[in-house]
């Protein structure tokens, strides 16, 4: 099945009144649409073919959530001296709260720790509680970026380019962002 993203879409006529459509397919996706076309010239001229044409929806979070992982990690490297999964994801808790992200709490058993961390992106431990003569540790959680649509991601990626720009830190990456986020 061939798949590639155009640019633009023609239509014009024969000298029958039979439409014809031509798509204007650029960059990448020129080499992908000519792979599609030979590979459908390989069944014959003759064969049917059932198009299925749908408006572009760019991957954009996916695109943002490498960015901003790619951000984190040079955050953690400033706050920290060092890059590894604890730094990344406290400077991660860290911009969902300055972004103003809802969390939520929540009371658990110690040992329910690690079950919590599997079932959220982002859970801190924020203090203990007695109950009933029991000690629960009280957590607080996030949701998770996954769940963010294009605008909130985009709203928190501005606010970690903020952030390294109070911490002084600039590379080329880092401009690139700011100049696509910011105009």
């Amino acid at each position: 099945m061939s798949k590639f993203v155009a640019d633009n879409t023609y239509l014009m006529t024969d000298e029958k009144g039979n439409l014809i459509v031509s798509f204007v397919v650029s960059g990448n996706n020129k080499y992908a649409a000519k792979i599609g076309i030979n590979e459908l010239k390989q069944h014959s001229s003759n064969v049917k073919l059932e198009i299925d044409a749908k408006p572009y929806k760019s991957k954009r979070s996916l695109e943002q959530n490498k960015l901003l992982w790619s951000l984190l990690g040079k955050m953690a490297i400033a706050m920290s001296g060092k890059k590894n999964k604890v730094s990344s994801e406290e400077c991660y808790c860290l911009m969902l709260e300055e972004a103003n992200v809802s969390c939520d709490y929540m009371l658990a058993l110690p040992e329910a720790e690690l079950m919590l961390k599997k079932s959220f992106r982002v859970i801190r431990k924020v203090g203990e509680r007695e109950v009933n003569g029991k000690t629960l540790n009280m957590y607080q959680y996030f949701v998770g970026s996954s769940k963010f649509n294009t605008k909130e991601m985009t709203e928190l990626i501005e606010s970690v380019l903020d952030k390294l720009a109070e911490l002084g830190v600039y590379d080329s990456e880092i401009e690139i962002a700011r100049s696509e986020y910011y105009g």
